[in-house]
Order: structure tokens, then C-alpha cells, then sequence
């Protein structure tokens, strides 16, 4: 039984080793299964790509090489072996790159694009004036793109000549062919919309009109009449073709124009503010002028005088002049001193017309002394008349008074007269000549009188003269005119014979002296007397 059981344990580890040895080559199979499996999946992965090309839109940044890598590349060792510096990525194009996993290089491309249309804001209703070029440029507001941009119309633009509103579509397109579009009107204004002017400035239709030479037409006379006749405030000018309206607006910004004059005035004298105004203008027609403070005149010197001018509409403006204020040294004037005439033995009233004034202090009080005044012979005399003002000073002057002759003092005077002389009519008549120089003057109311005391005068007075001085003589006389009564003279009875006798200076009157008829007609040249009136001198 030992030997039974022993045989038994050998065939068991037989079968062990058996199976161990199966088992083991199984293995050793799987085993090189697995490795050829194994080779051929190294060998695949190492055939993989590590990086795959790559197209970016224009406007990428940078470039990364993640972005080129597969699953197969090296993560941990990857890069870029090209000099990306040298690729120009802000343009459209493609490039070759070389990268690199691990040890292993590859060449790729990169490709960079531009599908995207340009962002653009436009202007879809344009205003402009009659003189505008159309330009597509002109309607669009913003535009953005990477690429150059053109702008351009969808057909031709061209302005109406009657002004109508045009649509048309303006289209943005980069240099890749992206396109955006959209339909813009354009406006032609012809009348401006609002003017202003200044009041006072003239308003004309060019002022309104953006072509005034071609629609001057368009617009009304009326209005603009109106609005410059018209003060500050806002008005209208209407079409007279269309709606179009143009607001005006009358402003009124503009101070008046004042200019200041310096002025001198007496201590206390009264001061307004038109005393220093040599102009003020403002186009509004009204000002109000006030001292911006009051002058003091009580203090004498020179002092500062601001005076401000406003209008109606609120704009002001100043101006300075110096006011002097001095002591009065000026005496007051006296009026009415005229030559006073008066008769003999009467009461004249000097006053009478009399009156004395003071550039400060107005109406003075006037005095006069006429006690060299002799009013009972006739003759030139003097009074004197005063007035003084408050500062003391005095006014003097002398006032000259006639005291008018009488016929007694005439008589007197040619009695007078005639005492000095002889009897002969002849040399009576030369004293008379050669005394009384002629002038144009008759002498008044008394030729007499005039012709002896202010030694002149015309034919009159001196045949009056002569006339008085014979008379007291005894000689009859009797005074004569030539018809027109341009000359006068004397015709003198000797011895019961009349001739003409004349005192008149002159050639004419010198050439005879005791003249018959014939004679005296002869050196009147043509002028006669009346022959009935006087007796005949034969």
C-alpha cells in the first residue's frame, strides 16, 4: 500500500508539472501576443500628426500653439519654432509654420481670414446746402473694420434743381468684399433755419439764403421789412414756394455808445448828468443816464465822474470825465445898458430894463449912481451900475445917458455959431462947407443940432445949417429940392435978387457960388426943381 500510494503522488506532481508547463506556455503565447500588439499600437501613435493647420479670423491677437495641437502631441514639450515675429497676422494670407512635440518637428499653415462685415452707424437723412457735392462719405456716421473701407452710392447721386428730397442706398465694403449697406436721404436746405441778428443791423434776404442769387425769388419782401422795422423779440420768414420757415431773432447785445466830456463848474453850482454828455447812441432808441454816485460841488478840485448809460433791453456801459470845482471868480453880467435917452428935466427910470446875472448864483441885485447926470442941460453923461454875487464878486459898468437938447438949445448952439462969424452969405456958406464933413446921414428930427455938434452929415443938414446961420444974419432964405428930393440946398434973396446958394461939399456944388438958375441947372446934370414952387433966379 505504501508503494500504491506513493505511485499515486508521483502521477499527481506529473500532472502539476504538466499543467504548470501548459500554463506556462499559455502564458508565454499571451505574452507575445501582447507584445506584438503592443509594437504596432508604438508604431501607429508615433505615425500620428501632433498638430493639425488652422484658420483664425482677422483681428486675432496672438497665436498659441494649443491651438495647433492634436491629441497626439506632447503637451509637455511642445512650441513654436518659427519666428512668429516675422508673419504679418493683421492681414488676410496664409503661413507656413514649423512646431514642435518632443523631438519631432511638423509644418503647418496657418490661415487667417475676413468674413466679417464692417460695423457701420449711417446717417439716414442728411441736410445740406443748395452748393453740396454729393459724397458717400458724408453719410456715414462711424465705421470700423480691419481692412481698409470703401464707401460708395448705388447709382448716381445727383441734387434736383426743385430741391425735392433723394433716397439712395450708401454701401460700406472692406477690402475682402464684406459689405453693409443702407437706404439714406438727402435734404437740400435752402433757407436757413434760424438767423439772428444783431438790433439796429440791417436784415437782408442773403442773410437768410444759402444761394441767394438763385433763390432770392423764394423769399418775400414783406417779411423782412417788418422784422426791421420791429424791435427785440423773435419772428418768421416764410417760403413762398414750399413749408420751409426761417426763425429770426432781433437780439439787442450791443451797450450804447456814450462819450463823456470834462467840465468845469463854480463851488456849489448845480450839476446834471447831461452836462458831461457830448453823444450818446444805442440802437434801441432809449437810455437811461445816471451818475453812478453823485458829484460832490460843495468841495473844490477835481473829481471822478463815472455816469452809466443802460437801454431798454438791459445792456449798460460807463464812461469817466473829470469835474472841476473851482471858486467862483466870475462877477455877474449886467444886461440892458443900451445908450438911455432921455429929456430934459424929467425923472428916467435907470432900472427900467435893467438886470444882472450870475452864472452861479442867477438873478443879483443891481445899483447905480447917476449923480454925474445933468438932466437940465443936454449932453452925454455916465451912470455906473454894480452887482454883486454871493462870492463878492463885483460887476462895474458904465452906462451912457443922452439927455436929449431942446429947440431952445438948438437955438442956443447956432446962436453960438453965427456970433463967430460975418455977414458975408459966401463965407457963412464955406464955414458950413468945410465944418460939417458929409455923410449919408439927415440928422433926425433936428438936422441943426446934429450937424453942428457931431460935425457931419448929408445935403439936408447942411442946408439947415446954413440956413440958421444966414437967418440970424438977416439974410431971407428958403430951402429948395430937386423933384426926386435927392439933393437940397438954399436959394438967398440979395438985395431983392434970389440966387441958389449950396454948403454941400463936393466939385459939382464948389463950381459956382452965388448961381443963377442956368447955373445951378447945369451942375444938377439933368435933375430940375419945380420952378412954380420958388421964386426964378435970373
Amino acid at each position: 500500500m505504501g508503494e500504491g500510494r506513493k505511485d499515486k503522488m508521483t502521477v499527481k506532481k506529473r500532472s502539476v508539472l504538466a499543467a504548470y508547463f501548459l500554463e506556462s506556455r499559455r502564458w508565454m503565447c499571451h505574452c507575445a501576443i501582447a507584445a506584438g500588439v503592443i509594437g504596432c499600437a508604438a508604431y501607429w501613435f508615433c505615425s500620428q500628426p501632433r498638430f493639425h493647420d488652422l484658420t483664425v479670423e482677422l483681428g486675432t491677437e496672438t497665436i498659441s500653439v494649443e491651438a495647433f495641437m492634436t491629441e497626439f502631441a506632447d503637451v509637455q514639450n511642445v512650441g513654436i519654432v518659427t519666428d512668429l515675429s516675422a508673419i504679418d497676422i493683421s492681414s488676410a494670407g496664409s503661413y507656413s509654420l514649423t512646431l514642435r512635440s518632443g523631438s519631432r518637428d511638423e509644418t503647418v499653415t496657418l490661415t487667417v481670414v475676413d468674413t466679417t462685415p464692417p460695423e457701420a452707424e449711417f446717417i439716414s437723412r442728411l441736410e445740406k446746402k443748395p452748393d453740396y457735392k454729393p459724397d458717400p462719405y458724408d453719410f456715414v456716421a462711424s465705421c470700423y473694420d480691419l481692412s481698409d473701407v470703401t464707401v460708395y452710392f448705388v447709382g448716381d447721386v445727383v441734387i434736383p434743381l426743385n430741391y425735392k428730397d433723394q433716397s439712395f442706398a450708401v454701401v460700406v465694403e472692406d477690402a475682402y468684399g464684406n459689405a453693409v449697406s443702407q437706404v439714406c436721404t438727402l435734404s437740400i436746405v435752402w433757407l436757413k433755419s434760424e438767423y439772428t441778428v444783431e438790433l439796429g443791423e440791417p436784415l437782408n434776404k442773403e442773410d437768410l439764403l444759402f444761394n441767394p442769387e438763385r433763390d432770392g425769388c423764394l423769399l418775400g419782401q414783406d417779411d423782412i421789412d417788418t422784422i426791421n422795422r420791429s424791435g427785440v423779440g423773435e419772428y418768421t420768414v416764410n417760403s413762398l414756394v414750399d413749408e420751409s420757415v426761417c426763425r429770426v431773432r432781433v437780439v439787442d447785445t450791443t451797450s450804447p455808445e456814450l462819450v463823456l466830456t470834462d467840465i468845469s463848474v463854480f463851488q456849489g453850482e448845480e450839476v446834471t448828468v447831461d452836462s458831461f454828455v457830448e453823444s450818446c447812441f444805442d440802437a434801441s432808441g432809449e437810455v437811461k443816464l445816471r451818475f453812478t454816485a453823485q458829484p460832490d460841488v460843495d468841495v473844490l478840485g477835481i473829481q471822478k465822474i463815472t455816469i452809466e448809460a443802460a437801454d431798454i433791453n438791459r445792456n449798460t456801459t460807463t464812461a469817466t470825465a473829470a469835474l472841476a470845482v473851482v471858486k467862483d471868480k466870475t462877477p455877474p453880467v449886467i444886461k440892458g445898458l443900451t445908450t438911455l435917452r432921455v429929456e430934459k428935466r424929467s425923472a428916467p427910470d435907470y432900472l427900467s430894463g435893467v438886470s444882472a446875472i450870475d452864472k452861479v448864483d442867477g438873478a443879483c441885485e443891481v445899483t447905480y449912481d447917476a449923480g454925474g447926470v445933468n438932466l437940465t442941460a443936454a449932453g452925454t453923461y455916465y451912470v455906473t451900475y454894480t452887482a454883486k454875487d454871493k462870492d463878492g464878486n463885483i460887476a462895474r459898468v458904465k452906462r451912457t445917458v443922452v439927455v436929449e437938447h431942446d429947440q431952445a438949445d438948438t437955438d442956443a448952439l447956432a446962436d453960438s455959431v453965427a456970433a463967430g462969424l460975418g455977414s458975408d452969405p459966401e463965407a457963412i456958406r464955406d464955414y458950413v462947407r468945410d465944418t460939417i464933413k458929409y455923410s449919408h446921414n439927415s440928422g433926425g428930427k433936428d438936422p441943426v443940432w446934429y450937424g453942428f455938434t457931431s460935425k457931419s452929415g448929408d445935403c439936408l443938414v447942411h442946408a439947415r445949417c446954413l440956413q440958421s446961420l444966414l437967418t440970424r444974419k438977416g439974410y431971407e432964405t428958403q430951402l429948395i429940392w430937386v423933384t426926386d428930393r435927392s439933393h437940397y440946398w438954399l436959394i438967398i434973396n440979395l438985395n431983392g435978387v434970389w440966387r441958389h446958394i449950396d454948403a454941400t461939399p463936393g466939385v459939382r456944388h464948389t463950381k459956382y457960388s452965388l448961381m443963377t438958375d442956368e447955373q445951378r441947372y447945369s451942375i444938377l446934370q439933368g435933375r430940375d426943381w419945380d420952378r412954380s414952387a420958388w421964386p426964378a433966379c435970373e
